[in-house]
């Protein structure tokens, strides 16, 4: 799907408001003013995955609130986020695997802008390994055509390098996959980004939902209400976890016991009622 209009030089200077954006998350986070349904879920995996040209260190602010809710956080390794996504999307599937191996379970992806397309397409890829892709102002469709028209000469020199140069950013070579991955997937977005046209950042499918939130492109990380959804799922996330684990502590003959138990009383209540 292609924006009828791209953010320009307005959307740009609007951004500026994520300073203040950052500052409040951070002063939040120190003041320990939680959601009052939040509590600690135990060592559950998530993976943290920066935008174009930014960095693991961009998302530390939500890292550490993360980490106090008790949640086991997991960098990308990247530095600044401007490499070739054929190596981009090599390297991020051995941090995956990497987690799912420490944490013995799935891990939850947060991408931000780009990172929330890699970890759009580490949720295609392997399913066996993640739980759910959350995704802020992402532009799962033609990520491009969408983007700020003052940035897309930046993204194009920093790809420089890609096979194919700027086509190989997100086709053919890295094969994007087209449909919406079969793990839940949240995305979040907001109608005043300035990097990237909204439009783009919502797709449709079975295990899809889509979340509107007022803020700046650069500080839906930091969003209250964005930051109130990422919880909720995680938590959603924990408890699922938590009753599986529960149900196949239980062994399997107990669990028919319980099933005959429950039967044979249905069938006393109807001969009483009888």
């Amino acid at each position: 799907m292609k924006s009828n209009s791209a953010p320009g030089l307005a959307g740009l200077i609007g951004e500026t408001r994520m300073f203040g954006e950052v500052t409040a998350f951070v002063l939040r986070g120190l003041l320990r003013r939680a959601l009052p349904n939040m509590r600690r879920h135990g060592q559950r995996g998530v993976l943290l995955i920066p935008g174009f040209g930014a960095g693991d260190l961009t998302l530390s602010p939500l890292a550490d609130r993360l980490h106090e809710l008790g949640y086991r956080i997991f960098f990308s390794g990247i530095w600044c986020n401007v490499d070739c996504p054929v190596h981009m999307l090599m390297w991020l599937e051995k941090v995956l695997r990497k987690a799912s191996r420490k944490t013995h379970g799935k891990i939850v992806i947060i991408g931000h802008s780009l990172g929330g397309i890699y970890a759009r397409e580490l949720a295609c890829r392997f399913p066996d390994l993640v739980e759910r892709a959350i995704l802020l102002g992402s532009p799962v469709k033609a990520p491009l055509e969408g983007s700020n028209t003052f940035l897309r000469p930046l993204f194009e020199w920093a790809h420089r390098r890609c096979p194919g140069r700027l086509a190989a950013a997100f086709a053919p070579e890295v094969e994007m996959s087209q449909r919406a991955p079969r793990v839940p997937e949240t995305l979040i977005y907001s109608k005043t980004d300035g990097i990237v046209q909204w439009q783009n950042c919502v797709e449709t499918g079975a295990h899809v939902e889509a979340i509107e939130v007022e803020s700046s492109h650069c500080g839906l990380p930091f969003d209250p209400r964005a930051f109130e959804v990422i919880v909720d799922r995680l938590a959603r996330h924990a408890e699922r976890s938590r009753l599986v684990t529960a149900n196949s502590a239980v062994p399997s003959h107990r669990r028919f016991h319980r099933v005959r138990t429950s039967l044979a009383a249905i069938k006393r209540s109807r001969q009483v009622v009888a």
